[in-house]
């Protein structure tokens, strides 16, 4: 650029009226100085921008003494482009003012020449762009909030194309799904969504498209790259572009894996509750029943009101046996080995030194356990009296075989050293309560031998498998 001659003063030569009139009429701030910074021109954009009024005389006066405060840095760059003969330039750079005033200044700076190609001076642009550099801030800010907000987030967030491809995701989306954020960019929504939860999903994504509804959340299961499963709790909604067109899904997703699980647990543990009542129920039903039985049986039968009581307090006491074992047992069941130790412990001592037990175990629900313990109690009570326990030298052999494939139980319980034994005259008590027994609650019939050398009673039942219920019931 040539801007006229130096003069010996240092001043150019001035420029043309009519390219001097253009330029103090310029829409930007622009300056012309001498090799001294001295003023040759300046549009009244300059002076305006400066808070100066447009028609101060600029011409002769040292830039330096005119602003004051002009910083070191700048007045080095003046002094590169003299010396330098380049061109330097700043998109906004700030400027804080003596009065403590901060503004955005666009500059640009470039030498000009004289006729003869030397340095004449530099002309200065500048632009006071502070309303955009302080917006454009703004935006910058906004953006590292919503990068901080997006990035740290504890829930998953994701933004999602109206084609429900992903277009965004945090790292907690990543760390939930399973997936690396670069992979999730590949996929779309209904690739990761499992089918039970999609029909749901995508019912209210077209809502949304529709404009029936703002938001939705939802509870759906998503697909982990592990091929796992996890609940997520699933709040979306939709941005719209400045035309009010669908632009594209916000989500954000919750992990409540743990939180459904502890539902399922709590159900399951209602349930197993209920069906614990209920069978409590149908126990004590039953206990009361066999309870109601025996005293009505023992008080026909017994014509002394001492031994009446008796009787029954010993049939009691053989029931409460069993109860105690099935009581340690939650009610579950009982092994059958134990049933017999406890409900015969009373007639023969710790140890059962007069019986001798053989057999696998066996396991026996609830009502068979009873069953069976007052079975012995009865056997054992008979065998008190007149059987092999009534002598020093009498014992019992009980012994049993079990197939689990079809729950077949034999059991005989065999006296041996006894008094002589001979068939009595009507059925008792005992042999009714050992009859209708095994017949109820085992589905199974007894035959007792009244031998000479001994009473021989063989049973036979089915015992059930173990049910699920007992697994249930080790949790309560």
């Amino acid at each position: 650029m040539n801007a006229g001659k130096e003069s010996s003063g240092g001043a150019g030569t001035p420029a043309p009226s009519g390219a001097l009139t253009a330029l103090t009429q310029a829409p930007i701030g622009i300056a012309i100085f001498d090799r001294d910074m001295r003023y040759l021109a300046a549009s009244h954009r300059f002076l305006t921008d400066q808070a100066m009024p447009a028609d101060t005389p600029l011409v002769g006066r040292l830039h330096y003494e005119v602003f004051t405060d002009i910083p070191r840095r700048w007045r080095d760059l003046h002094a590169r482009v003299l010396a330098e003969g380049i061109e330097l330039s700043h998109e906004g750079e700030r400027f804080e003012r003596d009065s403590g005033v901060v503004e955005w200044i666009r500059w640009s700076m470039a030498p000009w020449r004289t006729d003869d190609g030397e340095i004449g001076g530099l002309v200065l642009y500048t632009d006071v762009v502070t309303a955009q550099v302080e917006a454009r801030l703004q935006v910058q800010a906004a953006e590292a909030r919503y990068r901080a907000v997006f990035d740290h987030a504890p829930m998953g967030v994701a933004r999602v194309g109206t084609d429900g491809r992903f277009l965004e995701v945090n790292e907690r989306y990543s760390a939930i799904t399973g997936y690396s954020c670069d992979e999730l960019l590949g996929l779309t929504f209904l690739d990761i969504t499992l089918p039970d939860t999609l029909a749901n999903d995508v019912a209210h994504a077209d809502a949304l498209l529709a404009g029936s509804i703002d938001t939705y959340t939802t509870e759906k299961r998503y697909r982990t790259k592990a091929g796992g499963a996890v609940w997520i709790n699933l709040t979306v909604s939709l941005v719209h572009t400045a035309e009010g067109e669908p632009d594209y899904f916000v989500t954000i997703a919750e992990d409540i894996t743990e939180r459904k699980q502890a539902e399922v647990e709590q159900q399951r543990y209602q349930s197993q509750l209920r069906l614990l009542v209920n069978e409590l129920n149908h126990r004590v039903k039953n206990t009361l029943a066999t309870v109601q039985s025996m005293a009505a049986q023992t008080m026909r039968r017994a014509y002394d009101r001492e031994q009446s009581y008796e009787a029954f307090e010993s049939r009691l006491m053989g029931l409460s046996a069993a109860h105690d074992v099935l009581t340690r047992e939650r009610w579950h069941g009982a092994i059958l080995r134990e049933v017999a130790e406890r409900a015969l412990r009373p007639f023969c001592g710790e140890g059962l030194p007069r019986i001798h037990l053989d057999g696998p175990e066996v396991w026996l629900p609830p009502g068979a356990s009873l069953t069976m313990a007052l079975v012995f109690h009865e056997l054992a009570t008979n065998a008190v009296k007149y059987g092999s326990l009534s002598a020093d030298a009498g014992h019992v052999v009980i012994a049993w075989t079990h197939q689990p494939a079809n729950g077949a139980l034999r059991l005989s319980w065999i006296e041996r050293g006894g008094p002589a034994v001979s068939q009595p005259s009507r059925k008792g008590f005992g042999s009714r309560l050992i009859e209708r027994g095994l017949r109820g609650e085992l589905r199974g019939r007894a035959v007792v031998t009244y031998a000479p050398e001994g009473l021989e009673c063989v049973m036979e039942a089915r015992v059930p498998r173990p049910r699920e219920i007992v697994g249930w019931f080790g949790d309560l």
